[in-house]
């Protein structure tokens, strides 16, 4: 579901309480082989109600005479929701020989209850069902959907700052819709496709300038064991700008298209991954567009705080698309240094988009996946 793995993005959320579990000592010596961040994650949303977890992950070189690639990280995710809503998994992003190659892997399952809203008078071709409201505009539908994702990604530098690669993702879900008599939507996914990025950033972590470019295509073919046929484009770019020693203002485009026999399962959702402020999944669409700014400042050594706002929009069709229609979201965020050699920061930003709001932790900047 959209990227099935990308659920991920909508349960790191928490309150600003983190510890570094290497001291600044054992960080600062060169035998030291991997930096551990533990994070407790409590939290309230109006979608999953209190939610108690935890994440951890290591930072650390692939090799060890290599002073060219970023930090590879691995990291461990587990998540309950007071409205029954669990979620594990495990993620990888590794550099090696010198940042030529570049591999991505996650695998993850749990069981998510969610909600969508369906205007008329789409609600009745969806839901063939007489339902009564009192929202002329339409009526938000409680869903769960049960699932297990595996995908990995494998990229090569071909030229300068360009790589180049392939990606595959298999996912299985079941999704009951809270309806009498509605149909459940039982999907594999077995997709591939080719990915291209352009990377000049100066650090994967926290970049203060550069460009970072991302194409991907992903296809699910019924004749290679997809439920559905259909094929997904993901367009990311993200222009950094640094403005003297302390701060730097970004620019970005996000776009994701989903084309053919879509599934309910193969639609994207505004701020699932992107555009923080939205997160109760009102605005779905086979296509989602966001742009947005960021401007990021610290005010002290390992102290610091984030400004953000966009607008975005979820269509079937691009000749959907109306100005007067965009979402705009704003929001900030507050920024720690956990650490300082390997510039890994923690932090936690808070936004609102019309008539919804988010919080979300993370482990690195906003948009460095």
């Amino acid at each position: 579901m959209r990227y099935t793995f990308q659920i991920l993005i909508i349960f790191i959320t928490c309150s600003l309480s983190a510890q570094d579990k290497s001291n600044k000592d054992s960080i600062d010596n060169k035998d030291k082989k991997v930096s551990l961040v533990g994070i407790p994650m409590i939290n309230y949303s109006n979608s999953f109600g209190a939610s108690f977890g935890a994440y951890g992950s290591g930072f650390y070189h692939t090799q060890k005479n290599d002073t060219v690639s970023p930090l590879s990280s691995s990291g461990v995710i587990g998540m309950y929701t007071t409205n029954k809503t669990w979620f594990a998994g495990q993620l990888n992003k590794l550099y090696f020989n010198e940042d030529k190659l570049r591999i991505k892997t996650a695998i993850g399952a749990g069981n998510i209850n969610f909600q969508t809203y369906v205007s008329w008078p789409s609600f009745m071709n969806l839901f063939p069902i007489n339902v009564a409201t009192s929202d002329d505009d339409g009526k938000f539908i409680d869903y769960s959907t049960s699932m297990f994702f595996a995908y990995a990604e494998i990229l090569f530098k071909t030229y300068k700052d360009l790589y180049v690669g392939t990606h595959f993702v298999y996912s299985h879900s079941e999704t009951d819709f809270d309806l009498p008599l509605a149909p459940n939507e039982i999907i594999d996914q077995f997709g591939f496709g080719i990915s291209f990025a352009n990377d000049s950033r100066n650090n994967q972590l926290a970049p203060t300038e550069g460009i970072h470019a991302k194409f991907n295509t992903l296809s699910f073919l019924e004749d290679f064991g997809s439920t559905n046929s259909y094929t997904k484009l993901n367009m990311e770019y993200t222009h950094y700008f640094p403005i003297k020693e302390r701060n730097t203002v970004l620019a970005r485009y996000y776009g994701d298209i989903s084309t053919g026999d879509v599934p309910f399962a193969g639609q994207n959702v505004v701020g699932r991954d992107d555009l923080r402020g939205y997160s109760n999944g009102k605005f779905r669409g086979n296509q989602v567009h966001a742009i947005q700014s960021e401007y990021r400042h610290w005010f002290a050594d390992r102290w610091g705080f984030v400004a953000f706002g966009g607008v975005a929009t979820a269509v079937d069709y691009l000749s959907e698309v109306n100005i007067g229609d965009m979402l705009p979201a704003a929001g900030f965020g507050v920024r720690f240094l956990a650490i300082p050699k390997s510039k890994i920061n923690i932090g936690i930003d808070v936004a609102a988009g019309k008539d919804d709001w988010g919080i979300y932790f993370r482990i690195g900047e906003a948009f460095t996946r």
